[in-house]
C-alpha cells in the first residue's frame, strides 16, 4: 500500500482519536460520525500497515470479546523537499527523535535551536525524567523536568545560536508526584510525556490540533 493512501482524512481522525485512548470500532463510528463498516475497513489497512494493533477483552456483560484498538507504537512520516533531497519515509520514533519533532512542531521556530541544544545538555538523563515541558507563561526560554531529582540540571545555559544571538534557557525540576500550583496552573507544551503523568496538563497550545 501507498503510504499516502495511509493518511486520509478518514484514516487520520482515528489516528488522532486512538492517540488519547484506546476505543472500539463502534466507539470510533461515534466519534467520527461514520459507519462502523468503514471504521472496520479503516481499522484493517492501518492494522496491515502496522500503525495500530488489535486487543481482544472479555465483555462481562454480554460474554462475549471485544475488540480494542490502540496505535501500535511511535511513528512518523516524514517528507523531504529540499532543493538538494527529496524523500519520503515512514520511520519507527525513539524517545529522541519524539522531542525534537515536538519541538519542530513548536510554533516559534526561531526557539527550535536553542531548544534542541538545551535538551542535547539534558538528554543523557533522560531515563531519570518522566516529563519534559515549556512554560509558555514565562519571557524567558523556560523547560520544566518532572523528575525525582531535583539537581539533574543546571538552573540555566546560555546558548549562542548561529547568526550569534545568545539566549538564555532556564530549567526548573518538578516532582512528578507534587508538581507545584504555580506550575500547575501555567500554559505548558508537552515537549515529553511518555507515562501521561501529569494530569490535567494542557495540550500543546502551538501544535495543529492540539493533540497530545
Amino acid at each position: 500500500m501507498e503510504q499516502e493512501t495511509l493518511f486520509t482524512a478518514s484514516k487520520w481522525q482515528i489516528l488522532q482519536l486512538l492517540a488519547e485512548r484506546s476505543l472500539s470500532p463502534i466507539e470510533l463510528a461515534a466519534e467520527s460520525s461514520t459507519s462502523v463498516a468503514n471504521v472496520s475497513q479503516q481499522l484493517r489497512l492501518l492494522e496491515m500497515a502496522g500503525l495500530v494493533k488489535s486487543e481482544r477483552i472479555p465483555n462481562r456483560d454480554r460474554g462475549q470479546p471485544r475488540i480494542l484498538y490502540s496505535l501500535a507504537g511511535n511513528h512518523s512520516f516524514l517528507i523531504s523537499t529540499s532543493n538538494d533531497f527529496v524523500q519520503k519515509k515512514l520511520f519507527k520514533l525513539s524517545n529522541y527523535n519524539k522531542v525534537i519533532l515536538r519541538i519542530w512542531f513548536y510554533e516559534k521556530p526561531e526557539l527550535h535551536y536553542y531548544l534542541e541544544k538545551a535538551f542535547w545538555n539534558i538528554e543523557e538523563h533522560l531515563p531519570k525524567i518522566d516529563a519534559i515541558a515549556l512554560d509558555e507563561s514565562k519571557q524567558e526560554v523556560s523547560m520544566v523536568l518532572f523528575t525525582r531529582d531535583d539537581k539533574l540540571a543546571p538552573k540555566a545555559i546560555t546558548i549562542k545560536g548561529p547568526d550569534g544571538t545568545t539566549r538564555k534557557v532556564n530549567f526548573t525540576t518538578v516532582h512528578p508526584d507534587t508538581p507545584g500550583k504555580a506550575i500547575a496552573k501555567a500554559p505548558l507544551f508537552q515537549i515529553y510525556d511518555p507515562g501521561s503523568i501529569i494530569p490535567g496538563m494542557n495540550t500543546p497550545s502551538s501544535t495543529d490540533g492540539g493533540k497530545k
